[in-house]
Parts: C-alpha cells; structure tokens; sequence
C-alpha cells in the first residue's frame, strides 16, 4: 500500500478539519474530492489488481470519523440519516452479501467478461479479444465492487447530515458551482495544452490504475480534463451541469450558478463526447417537455434568457462556418463518427456484448444475482439486473423514486423556499446519473455523485417541510398560481 502525493495532501486537510472544522467543512472537502476520478490517493498492492483507492473515497473516511467520533454530536443525525436512505441501504447490504456468496454459488456456471479485463494476449482473432470472457469465479473484484457500493451508502449518509446543518445547502450549492468551473477549466487546458507542459501537470492528477486513455479522432483532441478518458469527463460533468443549470432556473445564487453553468455546459458541447451529447440532448427535451406541460415550470425571464443564448450561439457558429467553410464538412464527418458509426464499431460491438451479461446472469439466477463484481457491463440498468437481482433493483428503484419525488410540486417549479428549490435541482441531476449510468455504468454501483445528490435531496426536501410547514399536496396544473411569489409546495 502506498500513499500518493494526492492522498497526503488529503490527509492533511482531512486531519486539520477532523480537529478544527465543521461537518459543512467537511463536506465541501468531499465535494472537492468528487473532481479527481482520474486520481488515486492510496495505491493498493496487496490485492494484486493493481487496484487503488480513489480521493473521494479517501475522503470519506475523515468524514466518517468526523461523524461518529465520540463527541461529535452528530452520531443521532447519522442515524435518522441512515433511516432516510433506508432502500439505499438495502441495496448495499444485499449487494455486499451477494459480492460474497453470488461468485460460490454460481461460480462455474457462466462464462463473463471480467470488471478489470486482462491484456490482449494469447487471443485467436480481433473479434475473440473483444468479447473475450473467463470462466466465473471468485475475484479480488467482487470485493473492491462491495467496499465501492458502501462507499455510496456512506457518500450518501454524509450529504444526508451535512445538508441538515444550517449552512449544508449553500456549501452545496457554492462548492460545486466552483467545481463545475474548475472542471470546465480542465477540460480546456487538456486539449489546448496538448503536448506542452499543461498536459504534464494534467497527468500528475491521473495516477489512478486505471486504464489512461487519450483519444483523438480525425486530428481533434478529445477533451478529458484529468479524467480517464472523454466519457468519464462528459460523465461528471454533465451531472453537475444539470444540478447548476437547474439552480439557476429556480433563482439559486443564480450570478454564480448561472455562469458555473454557462461554462460548464459550453465545456461539454465543446468535448466531442457522445456521452455529453446525449446527456445534453436528453436534458433539453426533459426540461423543454416541462415547460410546455407544466405552467409556471419555465420562468418567463428564463425562458427569454435562454432563447437569446441559442440564438446567439447559432448566429456565432454560422458566422464562424462561413469564415472556415472546410470545417462544416470535418465537423459532419466527425458527428457521424460519434453519434452514427459508434454503434458498428469495435467499442460499439463489444459495449453491447458487456451490456448483455447482465441480462444472462439475471436469467441464469432466477433472478438472485451473481454479485457486484462479478463482470463488466455497460449500462447501470443490465449491472444491477445481473449483479443484485430483483431485490438490488427494487430496492434501488424505491430509493430513486423516494429522493426524486415525482409527484411533489417542487420537483417541477421553483419554489419560493430555497431548501426546496434546491432539493429540486438535486433530484434532476440524479436522475441525469441515472440516465448516463445507463448508459456507461460498467458495475452496478450507482456512484458517489448519485449519492451525494440523492442524500441531500431527501435532506433538503425533509428540513423545509418540517421547518416551514410546507405542504406536501400537489396543485393541480389548473390552480391559479401567485403572481407577485413562487408558490408554495
């Protein structure tokens, strides 16, 4: 085990706000720490994978010992915490047990690609190194896969307490709008600065084991920022753009926010990525479909800000098409490449083979399950079916329907209650994890930015109705809504 530049710094930090900071404190650390996907704090050697602890992870142990240590006067908060994300926490424990005794019991009977696949050796043709499988057995994966998926559980647990304290919404709010920014930052540096000395102090961040990957298509540089790869970047990113963007629908620190989401957002359209693409794409028909079916869902100085912000950006890229016309036609070609022939492709051919274990192992179960761990897939919806069975998806489908809250006003208007407003823009970037883990997801773990949005969305949503007496009835679309204030829930 070896402790990473990267993790020493987290270890100071954490130290000092363990013994001197608020759990709000904390909570901004891990918000912070959220940023590093690409990065390791700890690499782990004992477990022979090559396998290491990423910084968010790393975090959340000084959060915990924050949490529970003797003193600490949160140790009832975490419980109710707890309770709060009690379907969450379901689908952990189910999942930890069957990392365990899903590999023992089936182990023999199927054949999967596994979570960390091995190097292209000793295959026969292209096609058998792409859809390359192993006999199943037990693996040093099924454990890292559980201790990942209690991580979620904790991440959860902590935004849950953290959003309770009287400043945890604004240190949501404002770290992440500068995290969104510093995200977008990156993403700029990694393609501008390729092949210079920003694109060195870029690669200091990725020191995780992880497979590093640096793409071009055509000659254009695809924007990874110090993540992994473009996907993983686009990933984050689009989740975090949808929290701000909707922050700023609802009049949340909406100078910050707006602009955190104005270059965040201009960061993904410019990051070649299909995942971005189809998260953006999905974003603008969910909140478009909102706006016309919802009234009072779409402000009206909202609405105009964003109609001229379109315009503008066709104007801008019309008028830039017209000075460079040889950059439509490499533009097409390179749109087609992403967004048509991605599918026919290798990557295309072999995500959809991943996709598909999870379909097998949840048939080959019974529906049981085979484990978290157990093989890679390529969309959260196939990984959890395979790897946690029926009880894992219900469980989790439970703990996403209790933290969005469809059925409660605040999920689709803004609300004059900040808390409430806030818990909205919380459930629409969750459920954009959702729909981008359907799409990437390779293990069955929702991730740590699902969490955290999920705990302070049910956070949020509780401490308004019980502070402010809210009610929880949902207006019909026909009820006359206030002219001079948002309305209430």
């Amino acid at each position: 085990m070896q402790l990473t530049i990267i993790g020493a710094v987290q270890v100071l930090i954490g130290l000092i706000l363990f013994l001197a900071g608020s759990v709000e404190a904390m909570f901004a650390f891990l918000l912070v720490a959220t940023l590093f996907g690409g990065s390791a704090a700890i690499v782990l050697g004992s477990l022979g994978t090559g396998s290491s602890i990423p910084p968010l992870h790393f975090a959340l142990l000084f959060m915990v010992l924050r949490l529970l240590v003797p003193g600490s006067g949160q140790l009832a908060a975490t419980g109710r915490a707890v309770q709060a994300n009690a379907w969450l926490a379901i689908f952990v424990l189910y999942g930890v047990l069957m990392a365990y005794v899903g590999p023992r019991l089936f182990g023999g009977r199927f054949e999967f690609t596994p979570l960390r696949p091995t190097g292209p050796t000793g295959y026969t043709s292209h096609i058998s190194y792409l859809l390359a499988t192993r006999p199943f057995a037990p693996s040093a994966q099924n454990f890292t896969a559980s201790v990942y998926l209690v991580g979620t559980l904790v991440a959860a647990t902590a935004a849950h307490v953290a959003c309770k304290a009287p400043s945890g919404r604004v240190t949501l709010v404002r770290t992440m709008a500068v995290v969104g920014m510093i995200h977008a930052l990156f993403g700029f540096l990694s393609v501008v600065g390729k092949g210079t000395p920003i694109d060195d102090a870029l690669g200091f961040f990725r020191n995780g084991s992880y497979a590093q990957l640096n793409q071009q298509v055509d000659g254009i540089v695809r924007m990874s920022g110090i993540s992994t790869e473009p996907s993983s970047y686009a990933g984050y990113g689009s989740i975090w753009f949808v929290f701000l963007a909707e922050c700023w629908l609802r009049r949340i620190e909406p100078y910050l926010t707006g602009l955190a989401a104005l270059v965040l957002g201009t960061a993904l359209l410019a990051s070649t990525s299909t995942t971005a693409y189809i998260a953006l794409g999905a974003y603008g028909l969910l909140v478009a479909t909102r706006s016309l079916i919802i009234p009072g869902a779409m402000p009206a100085d909202r609405g105009l800000w964003l109609a001229v912000l379109g315009l503008t950006g066709v104007i801008a890229g019309s008028l830039f098409l017209l000075w460079q016309p040889s950059v439509a036609d490499r533009l097409m070609a390179f749109g087609q490449h992403l967004l048509m022939d991605k599918m026919s492709s290798d990557s295309g051919i072999q995500r959809k083979f991943w996709a598909m274990q999870g379909l097998h192992a949840f048939v080959g179960t019974y529906g049981i399950g085979v484990g978290p761990g157990s093989f890679r897939s390529s969309s959260l919806v196939t990984a959890v079916l395979g790897c946690v069975g029926v009880v894992g998806s219900l469980a989790l489908c439970f703990h996403v329907m209790i933290a969005f809250k469809p059925l409660r006003w605040s999920t689709y208007i803004p609300m004059a209650d900040v808390g409430l407003a806030t818990a909205g823009a919380c459930a629409w970037a969750l459920f954009m994890a959702v729909v981008i883990g359907a799409i990437t997801a390779p293990s069955c773990d929702p991730g740590c930015d699902f969490a955290l949005l999920s705990g302070a969305a049910l956070a949020l949503r509780g401490r308004s109705a019980r502070f402010h007496g809210q009610s929880t009835r949902v207006p019909s679309r026909f009820d006359p809504l206030p002219l001079t204030a948002l309305p209430a829930e």
